[in-house]
């Protein structure tokens, strides 16, 4: 038992065991890609990556909904990545950004403000992140109308 083990990290280190296990790789993610479930397990394991255990256990059990959008569209988790598709409906995760993901992944009782579809994340950060600014904008909008 001992020796096909042995045998097997030697095929793997070799270039045909790693072609093998990168081809074993990819036909995972092609099946977890095509179920809903699968895509959410890929982004869990993703942020988790990323973020830390904590964000990630955090991001499983939100709901899948902008609050700036409200709660008529939702939104989901892990959509689908076809060409051509935007992913402006994507949530994305919305941090304070006088923390780094780093400071995330190092604190488990550090989290995200919340999710935000993509376009309004875009939005808050393009006005970074700053109430007066915003305001302003309304101001012009409410003017110009």
């Amino acid at each position: 038992m001992a020796y096909a083990r042995e045998r097997q990290e030697r095929y793997i280190k070799t270039k045909k065991g790693k072609e093998a296990i990168n081809r074993s790789r990819k036909k995972e993610q092609a099946l977890l890609r095509s179920t809903l479930e699968g895509r959410i397990t890929l982004r869990y394991r993703k942020i988790k990556c990323e973020w830390g255990k904590g964000v990630a256990d955090w991001w499983f059990k939100q709901e899948p909904m902008c609050p700036v959008c409200g709660p008529n569209i939702l939104y989901h988790k892990a959509p689908t990545r076809k060409k051509g598709r935007s992913n402006l409906a994507e949530l994305v995760i919305d941090h304070d950004h006088k923390y780094t993901r780093k400071d995330y992944r190092n604190n488990s009782n550090l989290l995200p403000r919340g999710l935000l579809c993509q376009r309004h994340n875009l939005a808050l950060g393009m006005v970074k992140e700053s109430v007066k600014e915003l305001r302003r904008m309304i101001a012009y909008k409410e003017k110009n109308t």
